[in-house]
């Protein structure tokens, strides 16, 4: 059903990043890079053809090994590394704390200072920012609370499990927005956490939670009167979309770049928040079925079953239009996302992306679409893309070598 489960259990390879030089790349880079930022993919060294997953946030990012082992990098001033520590990384590091329990990490999700694992028990684990210590009259009108749902405001600089949801279904999928965690468990049920601005929660209030909550809206009236279950969901920022079990995709949260796509509309200065999950606009789509979606910080990007793609976001489009590919392409095998950039990668081995996502290549003037070879990019003539992603402003790819 998620496709970074069948990656996990199938498909590995070799951890390339790109982009801003802050520490989150998993290499030291020159203070000429620093300023400048990497333009081209760089291999991560220590992990050869083993990396299953991987995610980049604001300020740190993790890749999980295809012996389910977490590392972790970057930023790490709340603890959302998980080394014990408040300390910074510039190359991925171990997070003991499983290996030392003998516990395998399958899924991973970051926030802006917290970190979200799943491991293959199906336990949930959370650390990092927990919020802001303050009274309890304080608490009640303007609640600072962190992400990691253990019913307090403290930082957690090692994987803590959060133990509400232990009496519950396991949790079969994690995702994490800036400050807020949504996890989907065997029965299908969405808990959710964190700070609720700007409709997070897509259940029609800001309320915050600093312990997971069975989304209600979700439960009652998608699940119930409109006979609607989520089939794959993907958070970024401070906004979610889903795909849905009719087929369509919807979107609820902070809309300020008009990346959710359910308006027609040019202004969309009054739709700038969804409280509510929205459908996405698919009148472009025709009777083409969706295939994947991905997300970022301010686009999201959609496959189609006839080999076309759609995006909409940036400030620039507020419903699906199409990614201007050429025409007679190889079949569409992977896309991909980050601020302002969408990346398409074909069976043929070619590259399609705007916004230079990998730098240099021959561009389409009148498109604005740049061409290029995975094996140009890679530099092995026997690269294969298995991943490509972001979402945020560094970029990576999951590649087999």
């Amino acid at each position: 059903m998620f496709n970074s489960v069948r990656r996990y259990l199938f498909s590995t390879g070799s951890l390339f990043t790109w982009g801003q030089s802050n520490g989150s790349l998993g290499y030291a880079v020159g203070s000429q890079q620093q300023v400048k930022g990497v333009q081209m993919p760089q291999l991560v060294n220590g992990f050869n053809n083993n990396v299953a997953q991987v995610q980049m946030g604001q300020n740190h990012s993790a890749l999980i090994t295809s012996d389910g082992e977490l590392y972790t990098w970057g930023a790490g001033n709340s603890g959302q590394l998980g080394h014990n520590n408040d300390k910074d990384y510039n190359t991925p590091q171990l997070v003991e704390f499983f290996t030392k329990h003998n516990l395998k990490v399958k899924q991973v999700a970051l926030g802006d200072y917290h970190t979200v694992a799943l491991t293959q028990d199906g336990d949930v684990w959370t650390w990092g920012y927990g919020g802001k210590e303050q009274n309890f009259l304080m608490d009640l009108l303007f609640l600072q609370v962190g992400a990691l749902g253990h019913g307090d405001s403290k930082n957690r600089y090692t994987p803590t499990p959060v133990k509400a949801l232990r009496s519950l279904k396991k949790i079969k999928y994690i995702q994490s927005g800036l400050r807020f965690t949504n996890a989907i468990n065997e029965n299908n049920e969405l808990y959710v956490w964190g700070k609720g601005d700007y409709g997070v929660f897509g259940d029609g209030n800001n309320k915050s939670f600093n312990i997971p909550q069975r989304n209600e809206f979700f439960e009652g009236y998608l699940k119930k009167e409109l006979n609607l279950s989520i089939l794959k969901l993907k958070s970024c920022n401070n906004y979610s979309v889903a795909l849905m079990s009719d087929g369509n995709l919807y979107g609820w949260g902070s809309n300020d770049f008009g990346q959710m796509g359910i308006k027609n509309e040019i202004g969309v200065e009054i739709y700038e928040t969804a409280n509510f999950p929205t459908q996405v606009v698919r009148e472009k789509f025709g009777d083409n079925k969706i295939v994947d979606f991905v997300v970022a910080e301010d686009l999201v990007a959609v496959l189609l079953d006839n080999n076309e793609v759609y995006w909409s976001g940036s400030k620039a489009e507020y419903s699906p239009v199409r990614f201007p590919l050429p025409s007679g392409i190889g079949k569409i095998t992977n896309i991909g996302c980050c601020y302002r950039c969408i990346v398409v990668a074909t069976e043929d081995g070619k590259l399609y992306y705007r916004k230079k996502f990998f730098g240099d290549g021959v561009e389409d003037l009148s498109t604005g679409i740049i061409t290029n070879d995975v094996a140009t990019v890679f530099q092995n003539q026997n690269a294969k893309v298995l991943e490509f992603g972001g979402a945020y402003r560094n970029r990576y790819a999951i590649v087999q070598i």
